[in-house]
């Protein structure tokens, strides 16, 4: 009997393993599927936003070759990540570089599949390497022909650490998880050794154990369900707060140049629409604020009031546990005119997954 109690718990055991191990695989997809649309997203905004600012130029008419205000572009956008290893603006149709953000790339010629790739969509094209990647944009000039490409050399280091991060969590969920089910189905299984030694029928025996390793492995799913994915919002973190604060760089860029063109910063037209097509377009921000420099609200989209938290007593306004707020200071021709507010849920991955 013993032997049929031993093979029945390690029949259940291998399930017991089996499903663990194919859960936390699963959860570690999405949420490594989540990092890398993070930096993907942000990338892409980053680089459109170049891109846009190098096309007004072109709009007007100038030739590519011409604009000499793209190096500057190229050199400020690069100072603004330090994943940024290099920015460069090559021609269509030679692939030689016409700009660059190091003075031994002008001139010289990129690999030809950089061409084609640039010559055969308008999207962004992805080149990876070992240790960086490579993200190009066309540019199209003001009689709609693609007259160059816009790249940029990013470090992939974080990318890999975050992943490395998710894999060891992974493994220590998996193997402690299975640890303690495997235990507890040898409880369930062997409980009919219970019967000589508490006095018990093998039935009593049998369902007091049963309900014991029932609540055991519940508790163990619950808690450990919960572990997991705290331990993969924090791997997540550098790569939320990377995107939020290109998206806050992005809206106020926007808010400046409107401003510049001789807009009141305080009566940005349709500004509230602009901020609502940025939440829908990333799903991870809660809301954005654009406030003047005495911290009133002047343009909102969604909801800010869930992601803080009010002091009774003394007022005192904080953020709650599971958001990140980045901000960017807005200026007008008078100096700091106000700031841009950009709330993210860190939990939205979580609520994807599960």
């Amino acid at each position: 009997m013993r032997s049929q109690h031993l093979t029945h718990a390690l029949l259940a055991s291998l399930l017991w393993c089996a499903a663990v191990f194919a859960f936390a695989g699963s959860q570690f997809v999405k949420y490594e599927s989540a990092g890398n649309a993070l930096r993907d997203a942000g990338t892409q905004i980053a680089m459109t936003r170049l891109r846009d600012r190098i096309q007004v130029e072109m709009d007007k008419g100038a030739a590519l070759p011409e604009i000499e205000k793209v190096e500057r572009m190229l050199i400020e956008f690069a100072a603004q990540d330090a994943d940024v290893l290099s920015a460069f603006v090559f021609d269509a149709r030679t692939g030689r570089i016409l700009y660059g953000t190091a003075a031994a790339q002008t001139g010289s010629a990129v690999p030809e599949k950089w061409v084609e790739k640039c010559a055969g969509s308008r999207l962004p094209f992805v080149d990876p390497d070992e240790g960086k990647e490579t993200v190009g944009l066309p540019l199209i000039n003001a009689f709609s022909e693609r007259e160059g490409c816009l790249a940029a050399e990013y470090k992939t280091a974080q990318t890999e650490q975050m992943r490395e991060k998710m894999i060891s969590t992974t493994l220590r969920f998996s193997v402690r998880t299975a640890v303690v089910g495997v235990l507890a189905w040898i409880l369930i299984f062997l409980s009919g050794d219970l019967k000589g030694r508490f006095a018990l029928n093998s039935g009593a025996a049998r369902a007091s154990a049963v309900v014991v390793g029932v609540l055991i492995l519940a508790f163990c799913a619950k808690i450990g369900v919960t572990a997991l994915s705290g331990s993969f919002e924090n791997d997540l973190r550098p790569m939320i707060a990377a995107k939020a604060g290109i998206v806050a760089k992005n809206v106020r860029a926007q808010i400046e140049r409107a401003v510049k063109n001789g807009v009141p910063f305080q009566s940005v037209n349709g500004l509230e629409s602009v901020l609502n097509a940025v939440r829908e377009q990333n799903k991870e921000i809660e809301f954005i604020l654009v406030t003047d420099k005495n911290g009133r609200v002047l343009y909102e989209s969604g909801e800010a009031a869930k992601a803080f938290d009010a002091d009774r007593r003394t007022g005192r306004i904080s953020l709650r546990d599971g958001y990140y707020n980045a901000a960017e200071s807005v200026n007008d021709a008078d100096g700091a005119a106000g700031w841009v507010q950009i709330g993210v849920n860190e939990r939205f991955a979580r609520e994807t997954a599960f």
